[in-house]
């Protein structure tokens, strides 16, 4: 498995494993779900999922469509800026649970990463399968 797709999945499984943690705190103090529930929803749903939907989709696609990357320097750019885009997103709402008053431009610089990784990522498959 190429390096690109190990990081992908290695840091969708760190955003699990928080994610899990975040979850499980919620059942032994309850007032932690009604604040950190965004938190948790970013790590496993931006963390977990799409991360790992990236480091599958490089290994995968490559070798079913019998092509390599086009731009593969383009790809570790799109991986790194996502797993930042999910640590930024998530330092935001961390932010925002504690009241910090610059936890919704913490938040949007994020949420901005991961639209632009996903981008990268949507064009980086669509030269692929073309």
């Amino acid at each position: 498995m190429s390096r690109l797709s190990l990081r992908c999945i290695k840091a969708a499984f760190v955003c699990l494993a928080l994610g899990l943690a975040l979850g499980v705190s919620f059942a032994v103090h309850r007032a932690y779900g009604a604040t950190l529930r965004p938190l948790h929803a970013e790590l496993n749903l931006w963390g977990w999922t799409t991360l790992l939907i990236y480091g599958f989709g490089y290994h995968m696609l490559p070798r079913f469509t019998g092509r390599p990357l086009r731009r593969p320097r383009l790809a570790d750019l799109q991986s790194v800026l996502a797993i930042a885009g999910v640590a930024v997103a998530a330092l935001g709402w961390a932010a925002g649970a504690a009241h910090l008053p610059y936890a919704l431009a913490v938040g949007t610089v994020g949420a901005s990463m991961q639209v632009a990784a996903v981008l990268l990522f949507g064009w980086q498959i669509a030269e692929l399968l073309a």
